[in-house]
């Protein structure tokens, strides 16, 4: 019986990587329910995010507000604020889907890191 390869990201990760937060420079789309569930659990607040809007697949969505490095939840040094909380919005922790949407984020200067990536099965 064959088993499936798991891929796993071996490296880089967004807190060693010299990427300079690239990633996060334009804020990420955050759903309803964990935009509700970061402010329940304390750690953002309303006024972290934009009003909503509707994305053009229809989804109603948040983005993170911008501060003067990017996306408002970076930390002073780098990486992303809330690590710590275990409330990373599903956006930011999703590996790319497939080579299209790594052509699209590169296009737009987003994940430098990609390159750098291993996989390991």
């Amino acid at each position: 019986m064959a088993y499936p390869v798991k891929l796993v990201l071996a490296r880089p990760d967004c807190m060693t990587f010299p990427c300079v937060d690239d990633c996060c420079g334009s804020g990420a789309d955050v759903w309803p329910d964990e935009r509700a569930a970061m402010i329940a659990a304390g750690v953002a607040t309303a006024s972290d995010f934009t009003e909503p809007y509707v994305d053009e697949d229809g989804d109603h969505l948040y983005r993170t507000r911008l501060g003067e490095r990017g996306c408002i939840f970076l930390g002073a040094v780098r990486g992303c604020g809330l690590h710590p909380s275990g409330r990373k919005p599903r956006a930011c922790v999703a590996v790319f889907r497939g080579p299209e949407e790594v052509a699209s984020m590169r296009a737009h200067g987003m994940s430098p890191c990609h390159a750098e990536w291993r996989y390991q099965g």
